[in-house]
């Protein structure tokens, strides 16, 4: 598997960290954002469902108030005789009608009036003032008025077109009940208050129709009967989730799934002592979240401007930590044995001070090496040398001795020329030889001095020696270790001939010849 290089390691790690980063920020913002957002909406909705439940038990509270007017008004009692027979005359009426009124107050609390008696007879002051009579029998509420002994009853909301203007639209009214008594404390009767409902429930319908995506607001009594809203149909109240049953013996804060929309949803709630009635104010999570959604747009696309600022950054670190070090490993791919040490920079522009200072040590090292390196040669120069000189006195006894030998029998046989010439190389081979301040010499006095040691080789072997030396013109010049050719020739006529003393040398194949390879 490809390593990574070290820029791109860099890059990445300084990438991921900025990322990390934004995205912690990010969340930690939209959670804490998030938060105070509901937390705030939820106290808008407490105060408002609390609003909502004073202003429509302060209505309940008047229609309740007009019945008890009613039911303790010596005036009512003074014109009805003790045996509460409602059916009475149109002067009576006109009175009674003219009391309501009057009780009713200018505010009119109520929009209708009705009083029954046991017999089935009904006075109507209100929407429609007149007397009739209804069967009893037929109305659910009135033994459960009479049953409750003075206390109030309420109904849930209804629809009908006896009290509306309209016959062909009917409206929704809602009554309180109440038992009548006579000046003796007898049960006698009943007294309903009607009002319609979208003047019971005004505060709310006001609400919704001014506030966009306004939250929903239900109103359940004790057996859990939707009171508000009043006018759905069968469908529409089925659609509605059971909240009522969600928020039974829980605490005034709820938050749940809407199982039709899978919405999450918040719920506030408070029940009323007055009514019974539970208000449960709903919002959506979405519209509560909405402004933070809007801020998250703004937040995502500074996001990604910090985003792109930290890879320019990041790009930037990791070049400028990389280059110093790309630029010490171009030093060190183009550094030769030859160059050690040569490569010196006194202020090394490095952005960081470990790579600067890395580079130094490498410095130092490289002239160490150096250093080093010329003290291994000098060495094997030293060593070179040494061997050189050992070869030297090696070859000066024998040397000396053949030459010498040839020089007494050319003066036996009277050849003083010969022994002249002997003599001049014997001396020039000698001061070659112990020449010892320089080592290295070109091939061209290396061959003149072997050219004068065969001369002196030629002159005791006489005929039995032959040779010849054949070297290019242009190899004349290369410098070579001194002493390199001279044992090699002296090893191929010590041992590629028979030699028989005093001076007979036999060649093996007629001839001798040395050869050699000169690799630059």
């Amino acid at each position: 598997m490809r390593q990574l290089k070290l820029q791109t390691k860099l890059f990445l790690a300084y990438v991921g960290l900025a990322i990390l980063i934004l995205l912690t920020f990010s969340i930690f913002f939209y959670k804490y954002v998030s938060n105070q957002l509901i937390r705030q909406e939820i106290n808008n909705l407490t105060q408002q469902n609390s609003y909502f439940m004073e202003q429509t038990d302060t209505i309940i509270n008047d229609m309740d108030t007009v019945s008890i007017n009613i039911n303790y008004s010596s005036l009512v009692k003074d014109k009805l005789d003790s045996s509460f027979n409602l059916d009475i005359s149109r002067n009576t009426l006109d009175s009674l009608a003219s009391l309501f009124v009057t009780i009713n107050g200018a505010d009119i609390k109520v929009d209708q009036i009705n009083l029954y008696d046991m017999r089935g007879n009904r006075l109507k002051v209100g929407i429609k003032t007149n007397t009739d009579t209804v069967n009893l029998k037929n109305i659910s509420w009135f033994n459960k008025a009479l049953e409750l002994d003075g206390q109030k009853l309420i109904s849930k909301p209804y629809n009908t077109s006896s009290l509306s203007t309209s016959v062909k639209y009917p409206d929704w009214f809602l009554s309180v009940y109440r038992s009548y008594n006579n000046q003796y404390g007898r049960t006698v009767g009943a007294v309903e208050t009607i009002k319609r409902c979208k003047s019971i429930f005004k505060n709310i319908t006001s609400y919704k129709r001014k506030v966009k995506d306004s939250a929903q607001v239900y109103i359940y009594s004790a057996d859990n009967s939707l009171i508000y809203p009043y006018n759905l149909t069968k469908k529409e109240q089925n659609s509605i989730p059971d909240y009522y049953s969600i928020v039974k013996n829980k605490n005034n804060i709820i938050s749940l799934i809407n199982p039709g929309t899978g919405e999450r949803e918040y719920m506030v709630f408070s029940t009323s002592s007055y009514s019974g009635w539970t208000y449960i104010t709903v919002q959506p999570e979405s519209y509560i979240l909405k402004p933070v959604n809007g801020l998250v747009k703004i937040l995502l696309l500074f996001v990604l401007i910090l985003l792109a600022a930290s890879l320019l950054i990041s790009y930037s670190l990791s070049r400028s930590l990389v280059k110093p070090i790309k630029h010490l490993k171009h030093i060190i791919q183009r550094i030769q044995i030859d160059t050690l040490g040569e490569d010196k920079v006194s202020n090394y522009p490095g952005t960081y001070n470990e790579v600067s200072e890395l580079y130094l040590a490498f410095q130092s090292m490289s002239e160490n090496l150096k250093v080093s390196m010329n003290e291994l040669i000098d060495s094997r120069q030293q060593e070179l040398k040494s061997r050189t000189l050992a070869l030297q006195s090696q070859i000066n006894p024998h040397l000396y001795y053949n030459t010498l030998s040839s020089i007494i029998v050319l003066a036996e046989n009277g050849q003083p020329q010969e022994v002249i010439t002997m003599c001049r190389y014997l001396s020039q081979i000698m001061r070659y030889i112990t020449d010892s301040s320089a080592t290295i010499v070109g091939i061209g006095l290396e061959i003149d001095y072997v050219n004068k040691y065969l001369y002196c080789m030629k002159v005791r072997y006489q005929s039995s020696l032959n040779y010849t030396v054949d070297i290019e013109k242009a190899l004349l010049e290369y410098r070579v270790p001194k002493l390199i050719i001279q044992p090699i020739v002296e090893n191929a006529v010590k041992h590629g001939t028979n030699c028989i003393p005093p001076g007979i040398c036999l060649l093996r194949d007629g001839y001798m010849r040395i050869t050699g390879r000169l690799t630059l």
